[in-house]
């Protein structure tokens, strides 16, 4: 059994972004060049890239079509990271589980850059046919992994995108405790006092400084907020800027022995598929700064019921041009005209 189907309970994560915290910390000396090469052999391993390619090929015309036929000038250099966040509790089975959360990490071609796109797990999309399970059609993302696991969650986000994905980075939820709590914590600020009825825990309006414990039921939280699922991305958004701040203002990657501690806190936790290079993506991503990421997410526009319940109604002419944007390598063109979301404020 793979590290991955042991881990427990509800996420491993959207946070999986860690990793991506971890990249955009600052230069990267040689003796953490060392670290990261140990980093390889220390984090999980799966071949989900190459189950995916496996999968029988969709036959369904992509909804975006005409976008992704427009796009043709991609770039060679860019990356797409897939990054899932698997609700897997207690006792579950695989057609119980859910992705939760769904993040692209598109590192733009000439690395100065990463648009972290959220799809939220409710987004409205096309699923192929799965043998005795699913029919085909469309209904809810986060179903794809109950039916097809990881691997069919990389065939759908690559069809409705039209993108390569590069590599998954997966890690467990309960990293997440762990990685603030060996950073000290992270602070973030909320608009408006909220309460999370299902901890009990009350957020009053303000800034919050978060040990583990508190990061993961903040990072969690869905019920309560005033936009749900669409609230519980923004938090997660703003939960991996603040950490990546945190990484900074520490000078972790240049400090050897804070460093080794943060591997170590990271490499437990992580599932990355097999042909992710983790040294040589620290060294090529290393120019990043928090101030290079830029958070959006997935168009939508009303809702529509499908077999799942209500399901979020994807905006056909806005996920247009964000894939157009994400195709051709030109989300800094794409941010001059659309909204981005800072990481600062959450719900």
């Amino acid at each position: 059994m793979s590290r991955w189907k042991r881990m427990p309970r509800w996420g491993k994560v959207l946070t999986s972004l860690l990793v991506l915290a971890a990249l955009v910390a600052g230069p990267i000396a040689i003796t953490s060049g060392v670290l990261a090469y140990r980093f390889n052999d220390l984090v999980g391993r799966d071949d989900v890239l190459a189950e995916a390619a496996a999968l029988p090929a969709i036959t369904a015309k992509p909804e975006y079509e005409s976008w992704i036929r427009k796009s043709r000038f991609i770039s060679g250099n860019a990356r797409n990271f897939l990054v899932l966040g698997v609700d897997t509790r207690k006792g579950w089975s695989q057609d119980q589980s859910r992705s939760d959360t769904i993040m692209l990490v598109h590192v733009d071609g000439d690395g100065s850059n990463a648009s972290v796109v959220s799809i939220p797990r409710d987004s409205y999309v096309y699923i192929p046919p799965v043998a005795g399970r699913w029919a085909g059609g469309k209904t809810k993302v986060n179903a794809a992994y109950a039916w097809g696991g990881a691997p069919l969650v990389v065939q759908v986000i690559s069809h409705l995108t039209g993108l390569t994905i590069d590599h998954v980075v997966r890690v467990d939820f309960a990293g997440v405790r762990t990685i603030t709590d060996v950073v000290g914590g992270v602070d973030v600020t909320v608009a408006k006092t909220v309460r999370d009825k299902r901890t009990g825990v009350t957020f009053t309006a303000g800034r919050h400084h978060l040990d583990g414990k508190m990061a993961e039921v903040y990072v969690r939280q869905r019920y309560g907020l005033p936009n749900g699922d669409f609230d519980r991305v923004k938090r997660q958004q703003q939960y991996l800027h603040a950490l990546a701040s945190k990484v900074t203002s520490l000078g972790i990657v240049t400090n050897p022995i804070k460093l080794d501690a943060f591997v170590s806190a990271i490499a437990g936790s992580l599932v990355l598929d097999s042909g992710m290079n983790l040294a040589g993506m620290i060294r090529d991503f290393s120019g990043l700064r928090p101030a290079d990421l830029r958070f959006t997410t997935l168009p939508s526009r009303g809702f529509v019921r499908s077999a799942a319940g209500t399901a979020n109604k994807l905006a056909p002419e806005e996920c247009g041009e964000l894939f157009a944007a994400l195709l051709t390598d030109t989300m800094d063109d794409y941010f001059t005209t659309k909204p981005s979301f800072s990481g600062t404020t959450g719900a």
